[in-house]
């Protein structure tokens, strides 16, 4: 058997074993190819019904910030909640035959691609509305019983929750192991400057942008990629939304370079979220502090010698970007 074979066979035996009556599966192309994962539309024959869906495949032995199981659980509570999610199919943490973790769900319409979501939401003026299609999936998101997460999803109590951010980003700046002044002038003024704790914490996407949506006719069909996700405040998903890194040249649309934050916010309000202007300022702060340590560790793995790609080179260009931002957002 060759090795797409051997995917087939296995992405079948998961989908069996998760209880969907399946007799085929055909590998319809691929969205993503790499040595980590692998993002495949498939095609699930079941007598004359057939089902497209998507899989995503981790390489044996892959580092990953989150098991394929707990995404799927997250999924499943999410879309219980009322969010735009995929429907979650199957998922394993070893899959039969090629021993690999991977989850399979239902394929859903969309555009995730920055620069083309921004052209066809400009093109049907459903910017506003979009914002308030995230507005109102992020207050469902919120809205989902921490007591039915994964028991290892990461976690902080509503008592430290931003202490403990602060901690965890002056540990993630040490640990760069190079100088970086201007982000550890953010996590002082984040100390300085506490902000009003949630009434309680929530589940949080924690990657919830401009390029983890899909769009479809300028408006969200789904949210994606959750390995980010923790148990936090609800704020840090609103303010990372509106990072200007996301705007992508939109600058004056606060909301993925598409959208308002006042559509946003009166959606999520409307939905049952609560809005705290002063934790949405601190968290865009820190989440600007943590993307520019992130951007700084990506371009020392590739100074360093420990990969080739020219992805985590030109990360390097963008330190500046978050380091300006931090500074005008610091700005008395």
């Amino acid at each position: 058997m060759t090795a797409l074979d051997d995917t087939r066979e296995s992405l079948m035996q998961l989908l069996l074993a998760s209880g969907v009556p399946v007799s085929r599966v055909e590998v319809m192309g691929s969205a993503t190819l790499g040595a980590q994962r692998s993002s495949l539309f498939i095609n699930v024959y079941a007598g004359p019904n057939i089902t497209e869906a998507v899989a995503q495949i981790l390489a044996p032995g892959a580092r990953v910030v989150m098991a394929p199981e707990d995404d799927a659980a997250l999924l499943r509570l999410a879309r219980a909640a009322g969010a735009p999610v995929a429907q979650v199919l199957a998922a394993g943490n070893t899959a039969p035959i090629t021993g690999a973790a991977a989850m399979i769900v239902s394929k859903i319409s969309g555009e995730s691609i920055p620069r083309k979501i921004l052209r066809d939401v400009n093109e049907s003026g459903t910017g506003d509305d979009l914002a308030a299609d995230l507005g109102m999936a992020l207050a469902k998101i919120h809205s989902v019983p921490v007591d039915e997460l994964p028991s290892n999803l990461a976690r902080v109590d509503n008592a430290h929750v931003h202490e403990a951010y602060c901690d965890s980003l002056a540990a993630s700046i040490d640990d760069v192991g190079v100088p970086h002044p201007i982000a550890r002038m953010g996590v002082h003024w984040l100390r300085q400057h506490l902000p009003s704790r949630p009434n309680a914490t929530t589940l949080v996407h924690g990657d919830l942008r401009n390029g983890n949506i899909l769009v479809d006719r300028g408006r969200l069909s789904a949210v994606i990629d959750w390995e980010l996700g923790h148990v936090g405040d609800p704020m840090e998903d609103l303010a990372w939304l509106c990072l200007r890194t996301w705007r992508f040249g939109s600058e004056e649309l606060e909301v993925g370079g598409f959208g308002s934050i006042d559509s946003l916010r009166s959606a999520y309000e409307s939905a049952g979220g609560t809005w705290r202007d002063d934790a949405f300022r601190w968290w865009t702060i820190a989440r600007t502090v943590w993307w520019a340590s992130g951007l700084t560790r990506q371009a020392t793995t590739f100074l360093d010698g420990n990969s080739d790609s020219i992805v985590l080179a030109a990360s390097g260009r963008r330190v500046v970007e978050q380091e300006y931002d931090l500074l005008r957002l610091i700005a008395p």
